[in-house]
């Protein structure tokens, strides 16, 4: 047996613990002394075929009758048993195979329960062609014995490739579907009866309608609604004209800025440099921009002048973080903003439900307002405020009040909850007072949200609406002077103090890692999304979203399970 060719596993193993050593040599004999663990990628084959044909029985053989690692007892609800839940829950990362002399052995990754950042636990399971379990391993305390819960997930892996294959679907296969039955025999001359074979009389007429030219005006109707495009409405009336790019467009002030001599300056000295930038944007310019955004999400120039602007959205974000640590993820969102793109549920049921909302709000406004109008509009900017940028959902007009802005939310808990469900949870945006009206909370992202919007468009009122498919909230914000000085005056800071820095010199992104840990993982901030929060005496602050089972920034309040239970 090579000693060079053992895993380092193996070699520690021998050192650590030489007992746990000599049982592990004893079973990888019977494979002629390899180990599993040292077996490089392409000799491991990941397709099903290969695979043993493990059933709930070998399963239940090796975990009770052999390694006695659970009891006939809890194998009867083996769904509660921890290595189930692991399989359940995706904890195994991926498994592999390879045949040597007469067994099967398979490789497997599964993830640490409670350490999701760390390396992968390995685990390898041998087994005989008919899928009985000789014997297993795995790296973690208590894999030495044989049996653990992350052998047992590979297991129940294995049973689950095994079954997926005897339970191929009938359209998994070529043409197996059953020939319709006769139900009806004509009568008919003999020079119209066909005698040819019966699988010919049972082809598909390969025919499709062609769809007419109102059917394709409505359907690319439905695809702009819900915020999508197709190439073919380039080309299309009354779509191409809608679409057609402004071909004088303006360059973004904030992009190009980066010097990789300046990346080598010490932070005080960049902070000095990027002090003496004044970027300037003329009232024409704005508007131009926000002529070429309407579309907003689906214009690529929307994401272009975005870059290097704290825009509504995140403005309470950059108000709260702290100007020594500022948060990586939110730093990258804001100067490279095309690179952290995500769609989840919530942000597809927004979007689609977003048209539907508008109309609500026209058609409940209408009586109200004389001659109102609302107009989309994309990313507006500011000749004052070149530093941030507001896309709100509408401008709103009438004789009555002027001209404001709409923002709209559909938030996705509302698919299910009512308002005053809604209202009642302490993390929504949502207040209700003594006398049971709601309001929108002035702590909340939102209300940060729309009083940038106003500033930066100069309206004195912003109409909120929160939209559900059964009812709608609507409440009229005007602008807070005050709020506005104080609030703004941070995030100005931020922009100067770390936006700048960052995009003349990558003042916090040269570095892959920081030494600071956060999170209850303890990791650092490596660039993953991170949310802190909102409890200002939380001892840890930032999360990563990975960590805490988010996948999206929150639209309300957000506390850590710690600061949940005790607030």
């Amino acid at each position: 047996m090579d000693y060079a060719s053992m895993s380092d596993y193996y070699k520690k193993l021998l050192v650590e613990h030489p007992d746990v050593a000599a049982r592990y040599l004893e079973k990888i004999r019977k494979i002629d002394g390899i180990d599993p663990f040292s077996l490089k990628e392409e000799e491991i084959s990941y397709r099903a075929k290969y695979f043993p044909p493990v059933v709930n029985m070998d399963i239940l053989a090796y975990l009770v009758l052999t390694s006695s690692f659970y009891t006939s007892e809890q194998m009867k609800a083996y769904k509660s048993l921890q290595a189930y839940k692991y399989f359940e829950a995706g904890f195994v990362h991926k498994c592999g195979a390879i045949k040597i002399n007469n067994f099967m052995v398979v490789v497997g990754w599964v993830k640490h329960s409670q350490r999701m950042q760390e390396k992968p636990l390995h685990v390898w399971v041998m087994c005989l062609s008919d899928g009985s379990v000789e014997t297993a391993h795995c790296t973690c305390m208590a894999g030495s014995g044989e049996a653990c819960s992350h052998v047992g997930a590979v297991l129940y892996t294995l049973e689950h490739i095994h079954d997926s294959q005897m339970r191929t679907s009938c359209t998994d296969v070529l043409s197996s579907w059953n020939i319709p039955k006769v139900t009806k025999i004509d009568y008919a001359t003999i020079k119209n009866m066909d005698f040819g074979r019966l699988i010919k009389s049972h082809k598909v007429k390969d025919v499709i309608p062609c769809i007419q030219g109102s059917e394709m005006v409505e359907f690319f109707k439905k695809i702009e609604e819900v915020g999508s495009s197709s190439a073919v409405m380039r080309v299309l009336e009354p779509f191409a004209s809608e679409m057609a790019v402004i071909e004088d467009s303006v360059s973004n002030i904030y992009t190009n800025l980066y010097n990789p001599e300046l990346q080598q300056l010490p932070y005080s000295e960049l902070v000095t440099h990027v002090a003496q930038f004044k970027p300037e944007l003329s009232v024409e310019d704005c508007h131009k921009i926000q002529e070429a955004t309407k579309k907003q999400a689906q214009s690529a120039m929307w994401f272009q002048q975005r870059t290097g602007r704290i825009t509504a959205s995140y403005f309470k974000r950059t108000c709260r973080t702290s100007l020594l640590a500022p948060s990586l993820s939110l730093i990258k969102t804001i100067c490279y903003p095309t690179s952290f793109l995500f769609k989840t549920k919530a942000t597809v049921w927004g979007v689609t439900h977003e048209a539907q909302a508008l109309k609500t709000y026209q058609e409940h406004c209408a009586s109200l307002h004389r001659g109102l109008q609302v107009e989309r509009v994309g990313l507006c900017l500011s000749p004052e405020y070149t530093q941030f940028g507001a896309s709100p959902d509408g401008m709103v007009t009438c004789q009555c009040c002027g001209t404001g802005c709409l923002e709209v939310k559909c938030p996705y808990l509302l698919k299910e909850l009512s308002l005053e469900e809604f209202a009642e949870q302490k993390t929504t945006c949502l207040g209700k007072t003594e006398n049971g009206e709601y309001y929108l909370k002035k702590d909340h992202g939102y209300y940060y949200q729309v009083q940038m919007q106003m500033a930066i468009l100069g309206t004195m009122f912003c109409d909120f609406l929160i939209w559900s498919p059964r009812e709608f909230f609507l409440q009229r914000m005007f602008f807070d002077d005050d709020f506005w000085k104080s609030e703004s005056a941070k995030a100005q800071k931020f922009h100067q103090m770390v936006v700048l820095p960052e995009l003349f010199g990558r003042a916090f992104t040269k570095n892959e890692y920081t030494s600071e840990t956060w999170c209850v993982c303890q990791g650092i901030d490596d660039g993953r999304p991170m949310l802190c929060c909102d409890n200002n005496d939380c001892y840890i602050k930032w999360h990563h979203l990975e960590c805490i089972g988010l996948s999206e920034i929150p639209e309300q309040i957000w506390y850590c399970p710690n600061c949940s239970v005790s607030l």
